[in-house]
């Protein structure tokens, strides 16, 4: 019983240190102070349909017991407190601050609950003691109904519950218990006491069940306020990242096609040079060449690895028939097999790997060329090989028969700029096995290594494959093709180029070995009508003319339409070989008179530039009669 008591006054003592608006703000926020009132004026239209009703059914109740101007007079109080609780709500609703001004509206709903309690609590003390029997029980029935149906209303402040439940039901209690002390009727103050605790009791739990309810429902508006803030932090992150990756592009394409250019016609005229220069000089020009040359390496692995490292390399997956696939990268090898006296030899197998041919590509050449470069034996071997893994997966090595490579230098070997120490021995800069891991992690392929000092190393790499049906027929192993001999080109030949250095050197070129040529820096409507007449055998084409230009590959299908007939083309170029072919693929419904170029980067060489010219030559055949009149012309705009 003790315990029971001593709860009891534990929960009375919470109840009223409440009390102060000022505590209560200090523990809650204004806004959660705010929801709870709110909470309480959408139930206040219950307790006064239940202060008007118990008032009608007291004052009827009470009416034949005489007294009536004390009954029209209370009437009128509760009339008065009924009008003053709409006023109250309709104000609260309407005050669209009242968040701000939450301590004002705290103290109008004590005041409230102050002068409510009253109101009742003066009519259960007095109107019990006017008559009979029956209007005790009139009396007690209206007080406790009111104290009930206005509960809810007042649980959502404890402190206003507790002002009202007090100063309603106790007085009543109190005139019972004194006026009826000695009777039966004693018993219904015990009653109203125990009414007390318990609308109390039952108005805390209420109130705590409403608070944790708002609280919970505040919290969620949070949460979803800072995830609403996050998915816009993210988004305009993302966006930024997009920007920033556009800018990064656009300047390693202007850095690509800027540094590439002046190399071009640096090459080019070294080449022109060397033709004529005396005896004497020869030795100069040919290290000259040797020095353009290695600027040349160091400009494309410095922009490869800048595209990397900046995630600007495009990516295109798709299935790749392993021997077909290994067949283009012997023939593609050739030129440092051939100069390094070596045999390369490929072991395909019958599968298909999903990667992204082009970048896997460079990723196979830069190792089998490192295996050549750096190789000190007389006759290096290089292997290219596919095995089958577990789990579906396919290993594709690349083995030499070179110096190793030492524990120390295996930790470091794919850094930038760093070269261990058989790569001190050959020329280079340090840059190709950081390029081979970047494209790795980029393509999502394993890479390791293995290494025997003065044995050989191989280096792995991991990829899916699928099985295909038929193996597809192969060259004979380490065959290598011939030598490219320098031919003259007697073509009509249509060259696009903006960069007025470089077509400058490449016309001269082009023109030594009996080449018709016409330049021009892009191609418009005006140059298409004057090729029906030019009738070029051959497009020299760069691919990059700028914003409102057509590119190569533009160029290419839209001559070949013009002239009706595919026109064969070179582009002779600074952009990235997979992103040509790219555009390429988007070109699909419009190459039908037109063949895939053939690409060549800049600085292109002279024995690759004739080469590739000779080899569309002769696949179109001079078997063009030369326009009358025609002449070896270029554009005015380019004549300076």
């Amino acid at each position: 019983m003790g315990a029971r008591f001593s709860a009891f006054r534990l929960a009375v003592r919470r109840i009223f240190s409440e009390s102060l608006p000022g505590a209560v703000l200090g523990k809650r926020t204004s806004r959660v102070i705010s929801q709870q009132l709110d909470q309480a004026m959408r139930v206040m239209s219950v307790a006064l349909i239940a202060q008007g009703a118990g008032a009608a059914l007291l004052i009827a109740s009470l009416w034949s017991a005489g007294s009536h101007a004390l009954l029209i007079s209370w009437g009128i109080v509760v009339i008065l407190t009924i009008i003053f609780s709409i006023e109250y709500n309709h104000l609260f609703f309407a005050d669209k601050n009242r968040v701000a001004r939450i301590r004002g509206w705290i103290r109008v709903g004590i005041a409230h609950s102050f002068v409510t309690g009253i109101t009742w609590g003066f009519a259960g003390a007095v109107f019990p003691s006017l008559g009979s029997e029956y209007t005790l029980a009139a009396s007690v029935s209206a007080v406790i109904g009111v104290a009930l149906g206005s509960w809810p209303f007042y649980a959502m402040w404890l402190p206003g519950l507790a002002i009202f439940t007090f100063l309603a039901l106790f007085p009543t209690g109190l005139s019972i218990l004194l006026n009826y002390f000695h009777t039966s009727q004693g018993f219904v103050a015990i009653f109203f006491f125990i009414v007390i605790g318990v609308i109390l009791y039952s108005g805390r739990r209420l109130h705590d069940l409403i608070l944790s309810s708002i609280l919970t429902e505040t919290e969620n508006r949070k949460l979803l306020q800072k995830l609403a803030r996050e998915r816009n932090a993210a988004e305009a992150a993302r966006r930024t990242a997009v920007r920033e990756g556009q800018k990064r592009q656009e300047f390693f394409r202007a850095a690509n096609h800027d540094l590439r250019q002046p190399l071009q016609a640096m090459a080019i005229y070294l080449q022109i040079l060397k033709k004529k220069a005396p005896a004497d000089i020869a030795p100069v020009v040919q290290q000259l060449s040797l020095c353009a040359g290695s600027i040349s390496n160091l400009v494309e692995q410095i922009l490869e690895v800048s595209r990397i490292t900046a995630d600007t390399l495009a990516i295109q997956r798709e299935l790749v028939p392993i021997p077909e696939y290994f067949e283009k990268l012997r023939q593609e090898c050739d030129p440092i097999v051939r100069a390094r006296g070596g045999t390369f030899v490929i072991r395909p197998l019958d599968y298909k790997i999903d990667t992204d041919p082009a970048l896997l590509s460079r990723v196979i050449r830069n190792l089998v060329n490192n295996a050549f470069k750096y190789s000190d034996k007389e006759h290096p071997i290089v292997i290219l090989a596919a095995r089958r893994r577990a789990k579906g997966l396919i290993q594709i090595c690349v083995y030499d028969n070179g110096p190793g490579i030492s524990r120390e230098d295996r930790e470091k070997i794919f850094h930038s700029f760093y070269r261990g120490e058989a790569g001190r021995k050959a020329e280079g800069f340090g840059l190709g096995l950081a390029i081979v891991k970047g494209i790795c992690s980029r393509l999502g392929i394993g890479l390791s290594m293995g290494s025997l000092p003065g044995k050989g190393s191989v280096f792995r790499l991991q990829l899916g494959a699928s099985t295909i049906t038929e193996p597809l027929a192969l060259s004979p192993r380490g065959q290598v093709k011939k030598t490219i001999e320098f031919r003259d080109i007697p073509a009509r030949i249509l060259y696009l180029e903006d960069n007025r250095t470089v077509s400058d050197s490449v016309k001269a070129l082009l023109e030594s070995w009996g080449a018709t040529v016409r330049v021009a820096p892009f191609l418009d409507d005006g140059l298409l009508e004057e090729m029906k007449t030019f009738k070029p055998q051959i497009l020299l084409t760069d691919f990059d003319f700028g914003e409102g230009a057509p590119n190569g590959i533009e160029s290419c299908l839209k001559l070949s339409h013009a002239l009706k007939t595919s026109v064969p083309t070179v582009i002779l170029t600074a952009v990235p070989e997979d992103m040509i072919e790219r555009e390429w693929q988007k070109q699909l419904p419009h190459r039908a008179l037109a063949e895939m170029p053939e690409i060549l980067r800049k600085p292109a060489d002279e024995e690759k530039l004739n080469g590739a010219l000779w080899r569309m030559f002769e696949a179109k055949g001079p078997d063009f009669a030369a326009p009358a009149g025609s002449a070896q012309v270029s554009d005015p705009a380019l004549k300076g």
